[in-house]
């Protein structure tokens, strides 16, 4: 019988996180089941074999404490009673965990077991979290038992192994896209700027509306397409009269990923200013969408960040520059419109297609099984 693999996540089916589901859906050798907390637009994001569990997450809720108080007395929460039911039914060989969080929650289930957990972070979910007085001690007993964990790009192994997890266990897999799928860079008139994202303050909104405002003059008269969405919606809007280009930005909300994927094809430039937040956070690793940009070919206007100089290197239709320099930002703009250069799409299909990646991930996964196979025979 081939190997399962059980992903778990938070919620299955986010448009912020479709490189969960690239992997989800693109395992050579391992049989894939989900376990989440819920789903959302499973038309978007189809897969048959997912398993839905809520689990009380205010401390606010009754279920909360009840679910507390039976774990603190040694027995089973009704989650942690239909998780080990979804184990028996899947018999995973073993547990891919996204994000810090997840893994945290699934230490004492998989130790119970005795299936080898996999963790994958990110970016919050390494430079900020395991810092927090709440998640310290969880994240403390996630780097000492998990089997391997895994970070998109050398900067984020840096944060992963700084957070705790040991060195001989920590490795890069990088985010994987499925090159195939994407089409080619077709810049449409009227010209566009595209800023996609989430409204929080790494992805570097605030200079791209600045950058944007400062080079508009200079862009054929173009509108900025924002796509995402978040608390500091308002704030950004009221950025955009403050700066004297309301008019010229469309606030478009999430959208569907091949809405997004047609944007980008069709877009002059994307900009994602991405920067170091204030409570630490960052990228972690890179944003997926700059990938995505490169598989299309759409010219790229971004930070020195995170691992973005590792993913998206120099070449023509590349414009990086350093974290809020705002007047290089809008100089930056200025060229992508003026040289119309495509980018090269070699990098991303070589270290980036979800082909090569998957072979790769899944070798994690079977040193996994057998670390933890010769341990059990010590």
């Amino acid at each position: 019988m081939p190997p399962r693999v059980l992903h778990a996540v938070d919620q299955l089916g986010q448009r912020s996180e479709t490189f969960v589901y690239t992997v989800i859906t693109h395992h050579v050798d391992f049989v894939p089941s989900v376990l989440c907390h819920s789903r959302a637009h499973a038309g978007e994001f189809p897969f048959a074999d997912v398993h839905v569990h809520p689990r009380p997450r205010s401390r606010r809720t009754v279920d909360w404490w009840l679910a507390a108080s039976i774990e603190r007395a040694g027995g089973r929460s009704k989650w942690r009673r239909a998780v080990d039911a979804v184990l028996a039914q899947v018999a995973p060989d073993v547990i891919h965990a996204h994000f810090g969080p997840i893994g945290c929650e699934l230490v004492p289930v998989a130790a119970a077991a005795g299936i080898p957990l996999v963790t994958s972070l990110y970016g919050v979910d390494a430079a900020v979290l395991p810092y927090l007085p709440h998640w310290r001690a969880a994240y403390a007993r996630l780097f000492r038992e998990g089997d391997r964990f895994l970070a998109e790009g050398p900067e984020m192994r840096k944060k992963v192994i700084a957070a705790g997890a040991p060195i001989p266990r920590t490795a890069i897999q990088p985010i994987s896209i499925d090159v195939a799928k994407y089409p080619r860079w077709r810049p449409a008139d009227p010209p566009t700027v595209a800023f996609v994202g989430r409204f929080v303050e790494k992805k570097g909104l605030p200079d791209a509306l600045a950058a944007f405002a400062r080079a508009h003059t200079r862009l054929a008269g173009a509108r900025f397409v924002v796509v995402g969405a978040g608390a500091s919606e308002q704030e950004a809007r009221d950025a955009t009269n403050r700066l004297g280009i309301a008019a010229h930005v469309d606030f478009v909300g999430m959208k569907p990923h091949a809405e997004v994927i047609d944007l980008l094809a069709t877009t002059r430039a994307l900009i994602h200013p991405s920067v170091t937040a204030a409570d630490g956070d960052s990228e972690g690793g890179a944003p997926t969408i700059l990938l995505e940009a490169q598989a299309i070919g759409t010219p790229i206007v971004a930070t020195r960040h995170a691992d973005i100089p590792n993913v998206v290197p120099d070449g023509p239709g590349v414009f990086l520059r350093d974290e809020h320099d705002v007047a290089g930002l809008a100089d930056a703009l200025a060229l992508a419109f003026d040289d119309r250069q495509r980018v090269d799409g070699a990098y991303v299909a070589a270290h980036h297609d979800v082909t090569a990646a998957m072979p790769r991930l899944e070798r994690h996964y079977r040193e996994a099984i057998a670390s933890r196979a010769r341990a059990a025979a010590v």
